[in-house]
């Protein structure tokens, strides 16, 4: 057994907490340009009635 499993994490997790440790230790100029790489937009529509709606942006960090 891995031990991100055997630390209760799921696997998106473990990434997600190496991710940000390897951003964290990155120098400067690098770090800031890799924090810009880790917004996330999101885009979605509501559907009413079978019919699909205006899209929303949401941005997610």
């Amino acid at each position: 057994m891995t031990f991100w499993k055997e630390a209760g994490l799921t696997y998106n997790r473990y990434a997600a907490i190496a991710a940000r440790a390897t951003r964290r230790a990155l120098k400067e100029d690098k770090r800031i340009a890799a924090e810009r790489r880790e917004t996330n937009e999101i885009r979605g529509a509501k559907w009413v009635n079978g019919k699909q709606g205006e899209y929303e942006n949401n941005e997610k960090k």
